[in-house]
């Protein structure tokens, strides 16, 4: 997953049904128009415009004289699936469904909501059942890609968007869709080609013009990423991962990556965050820093308070789980953290910016964690005066942190093409100084594979001074 952009795949819903209703039906006496063509027809313009709570009355009154009419209901739902009302959304579908088992677009619709909702396993089901009942919809084979892809299953993932293409090969969701695939696969080529024929069915699209910025930048070729890059900020001037990359591939560095730009990539990566990091790019610094820090045999263990920064899926949580008496994890991530939460290591769960939370909060820790969370911040002085706020006297702070290249110093830290920031270890020790904190321990490693070699990375365990900071030892 380690490229550069966030390569965004896209769900569709089906589109609203538009139908000439048959005509039996048991004329109401009472009604104003007693039609159910014609009140079909103006409910399905008025949702097409916007005018919900319009649409919504007609629909109503569609489901008055044709009470049940699977339709009808699915076009309600999907009313009230766009409207934040889910729970009715959910309802219409199932009610659709007792009616019309074998319906496809209603399985694409629930299987949507269930997607948007964090349910994969109920989006699968519905997309196998859409597709049952129609193998050849594209809709269905797209939306089950896209799905398989963001679990991991990129084969499977491939076969679907290839078959919705097969029925369909103008359509642009799905070849942007096959581009992400393609990418993760390191089918870099194929990738661009498919977001080039994307953006020829779509131009200005800011997805697609951002998916082949990310491929060209997984590439080597910044300077078609730029093209890319610029475009999309043409079309949106506050896209903030755009500017973010913009930077990055033109040699700037920013105070941090922002924060929509990381909670992206993590909510696109939580499915099979703990398969591929581990398996695939070879990532141990939970485990590593726990063995740097056990080295140190530091007395007063278990300790009393712990903080997992950055706490992603629980990885580092788990390592350190069994020192600490309460453990709390903080991410960006809602997709990360719903992981986390599955497997309980955490005593309590907050999503926001680790920043405001150590400023906010007025808990003191004995131990703090942040493994593989200062590649996304350039200036580490807010995130440390933070800390160093909120780390009783002899506690500890574990992290990890990308390490510079020879020749590619800046003021202590530098944007990296990746859109991760590598950090010097000067400045990382006169922060700590500045800060109240001694290097206890430091350890250069590869941290993650890339491509076909290690990322070069160091590992610090950081003790908070008992006395005063201006009273601190330099290291």
């Amino acid at each position: 997953m380690w490229h550069l952009a966030v390569l965004q795949d896209v769900t569709e819903p089906e589109r609203i049904s538009v139908f000439n209703i048959p005509m039996q039906y048991r004329q109401p006496s009472d009604t104003i128009t007693s039609d159910p063509q014609q009140l079909f027809t103006r409910a399905v313009a008025m949702h097409q415009q916007g005018n919900m709570e319009a649409a919504e009355e007609a629909y109503h009154q569609v489901l008055g004289i044709l009470p049940g009419h699977p339709k009808v209901l699915a076009n309600l739902g999907l009313l009230y699936a766009t409207t934040g009302r889910r729970d009715r959304a959910i309802q219409c579908y199932r009610q659709a469904l007792e009616k019309a088992p074998q319906d496809p677009s209603i399985h694409i619709n629930l299987g949507a909501l269930h997607e948007e909702e964090g349910q994969g396993q109920e989006a699968l089901f519905c997309y196998r059942r859409a597709l049952q009942a129609d193998p050849a919809n594209a809709i269905a084979h797209n939306n089950l890609g896209k799905l398989l892809a963001d679990l991991g299953r990129t084969a499977e993932a491939a076969h679907h968007l290839e078959l919705a293409l097969q029925e369909e090969p103008d359509y642009p969701l799905a070849l942007n869709n096959l581009g992400v695939v393609y990418a993760k696969m390191d089918r870099l080529q194929e990738a661009a080609d498919c977001f080039r024929r994307s953006l020829d069915l779509v131009p200005g699209d800011v997805r697609m013009h951002y998916n082949l910025a990310g491929v060209y930048l997984s590439d080597g070729r910044s300077g078609q990423a730029k093209e890319q890059l610029q475009q999309v900020l043409e079309q949106d001037p506050r896209h903030a991962p755009a500017r973010h990359l913009l930077a990055a591939c033109t040699g700037q560095t920013t105070a941090q990556a922002p924060p929509s730009y990381v909670q992206d990539v993590f909510d696109r990566y939580a499915g099979h965050f703990d398969t591929h990091i581990q398996e695939v790019l070879g990532y141990t610094v939970p485990r590593d820093l726990r063995t740097l820090f056990d080295d140190l045999a530091p007395e007063g263990l278990p300790l009393a308070r712990g903080v997992d920064l950055g706490c992603g899926t629980g990885l580092a949580g788990q390592v350190f789980r069994d020192l600490v008496g309460d453990l709390t994890g903080v991410d960006l991530s809602s997709g990360m953290l719903a992981q986390a939460r599955a497997k309980a290591v955490y005593d309590r769960l907050h999503q926001g910016d680790i920043v405001a939370f150590l400023g906010n909060t007025d808990q003191r820790f004995d131990l703090l964690l942040a493994a593989d969370v200062f590649i996304y911040l350039g200036d580490l002085q807010p995130v440390f005066a933070a800390m160093a706020a909120s780390t009783v006297p002899g506690g500890w702070l574990l992290f990890s942190v990308e390490d510079y290249a020879a020749g590619e110093k800046k003021r202590g830290y530098v944007l990296r093409e990746s859109g991760r920031y590598a950090h010097d270890d000067t400045y990382l020790r006169t922060l700590a100084a500045e800060h109240g904190f001694t290097v206890r321990a430091t350890r250069t490693q590869g941290i993650r594979r890339e491509k076909c070699g290690w990322i070069d990375g160091r590992l610090y365990v950081l003790q908070k001074n008992v006395q005063p900071s201006g009273e601190a030892r330099k290291s």
